[in-house]
């Protein structure tokens, strides 16, 4: 026998404390000397770690850590040598009674489970401190798995009875623990017998060996694991985003791995059709642009050929052509508002309102003004276009609009009125929402995206619109929109 163990055995029979006790002990028991060195190392520690006690006994620099943890770590015994704080780094301290420490080990033992330790300090007859002894025990299974759900039982079910996600947790052994999906009756699974089976049992084997290799690895290596996965299940293509995650016990270690499984089936579906609408559209609207700009050219061209009742005609059908132009436009810029954010800038109102004066040509337009700047930008064409394009389109070819605008300090008012069939008061408050009806006898039927699109581009520049009378009180002599821009 080492003569330090034997030294110590001698001052611990000195002390009239039997040192066979620990030999005996059914529970692994090792005790230290005052400078961590290894002075016992019982029969019971033998068979547990496997390390004979001829190798270990005698030996510092936290040799007994690396036997029983596999790393050469201080233990709780060190903790009552050295007086540090037992809570801290790999313990969870339990109980702290006088000088004894009962606590958690937050690193799996060699074996693989959790133990719980608990050291005291040893002393002579003197009342020296002559070392200190640590035995431990490991946590039983049916804790450690009560530990792994990571909340209590009840509260998981009711959490996962209002969510219509797939909600589990994969064992070390490859099974399910824990198995909600509120949706899952619906095509057939009963979550109450999944648990206890294997993802193989459930899925298509590509889909379950998915899920058995992922949560092996989420409990090796402690990593996230989020895929998106589609595969053909139960006769139909389905989608799901899963996320996999590790799941601690109370000593920190991983002992499951929990995930959440959420089908996206129909948001994919959605996107793709979403991405085809929006390519048709692009399509669709490129060629119509197209084939009207060259329409509205030669219309052009065969107007300055004709005069009197033969060019009006074909001043109305060209104007009628730039609407429907007006129109593409306005999908693809409502399209990017919705995408990009405006920066404001200093915009001469006067010199857009002229520019669309002389677009629509033939159409008897009148406004008196000098330069007036706003804060704005480019896309102010769109609201001057869309108001005059709206007064033609419920006025006809022979309306006459008024444009005015009238200056304060801080402000600028524009006002477009013209002698249409007006707007009756019950639709006003409605009449800039989008594919609201722009009035009660609109002769095509249409919807009001391009005074929607004025009031989104007003909204954007600080200002307001609202709808108005052209006289007031008499909605039947036609109608003004009305708009407040910031005066720069």
């Amino acid at each position: 026998m080492k003569i330090e163990q034997k030294r110590v055995r001698e001052s611990m029979n000195h002390s009239r404390i039997p040192v066979s006790i620990f030999d005996h002990l059914q529970q692994p028991a090792l005790v230290l000397d005052c400078e961590g060195r290894v002075i016992v190392w019982n029969d019971s520690m033998e068979r547990y770690t496997g390390v004979p006690a001829e190798e270990i006994v005698g030996k510092g620099g936290y040799a007994h850590g690396k036997a029983l943890f596999g790393e050469a770590c201080p233990t709780l015994a060190n903790s009552i040598l050295t007086h540090s704080e037992a809570g801290s780094g790999h313990y969870r301290l339990l109980r702290h009674e006088g000088e004894e420490l009962l606590a958690e080990s937050r690193i799996p033992a060699i074996s693989g489970s959790a133990v719980v330790c608990m050291a005291a300090p040893l002393y002579d007859t003197g009342g020296r401190q002559i070392g200190a002894v640590e035995t431990i025990r490991e946590v039983p299974q049916d804790r450690a798995a009560d530990e792994s759900r990571g909340m209590p039982e009840e509260q998981v079910r009711i959490l996962a009875s209002s969510l219509p996600d797939m909600i589990f947790t994969l064992g070390r052994d490859g099974t399910f623990t824990q198995f909600f999906w509120t949706g899952g009756w619906t095509q057939g699974v009963n979550p109450e017998e999944v648990v206890g089976r294997t993802p193989q049992a459930l899925f298509p084997p590509e889909e379950a060996d998915f899920l058995t290799g992922a949560a092996c690895r989420v409990i090796e290596t402690g990593e996230t694991v989020s895929e998106t996965r589609s595969f053909s299940w139960r006769g139909e293509e389905r989608s799901f985003q899963v996320a996999i995650h590790p799941l601690h016990n109370a000593s920190g270690r991983i002992a499951a791995a929990t995930g959440v499984g959420r089908e996206i089936t129909r948001e994919i579906a959605c996107e793709q059709a979403g991405r085809l609408s929006s390519l048709y559209l692009d399509l669709l609207g490129t060629d119509i642009y197209n084939t009207s700009m060259v329409a509205a050219t030669i219309i052009e061209m065969l107007r300055d050929r004709l005069s009197g009742e033969e060019a009006e005609l074909a001043q109305r059908v060209k104007i009628t052509i730039e609407q429907g132009i007006n129109v593409i436009k306005n999908v693809e810029l409502l399209t990017a508002l919705n995408k990009h954010s405006i920066r404001l800038e200093p915009v001469d109102l006067s010199a857009a309102i002229r520019d669309q004066m002389q677009r629509y040509a033939g159409i008897d337009i009148r406004y008196e003004g000098g330069t007036c700047m706003i804060w704005a930008n480019p896309l102010l064409e769109h609201i001057i276009s869309n108001l005059i394009s709206n007064s033609i389109k419920f006025g006809g070819m022979k309306v006459r609009i008024e444009v005015s605008v009238m200056e304060t300090a801080d402000t600028v008012m524009l006002s477009v009125a013209d002698t249409g069939i007006g707007i009756p008061d019950h639709v006003k408050p409605n009449i800039f929402d989008r594919f609201s009806r722009e009035g009660s006898k609109t002769p095509s039927g249409g919807r009001g995206l391009g005074l929607h699109i004025v009031k989104t581009l007003v909204t954007r520049y600080g200002g307001r619109v609202w709808a108005a009378d052209r006289v007031p009180g008499k909605p039947e002599e036609g109608a003004a929109i009305k708009i407040i821009f910031q005066k720069c």
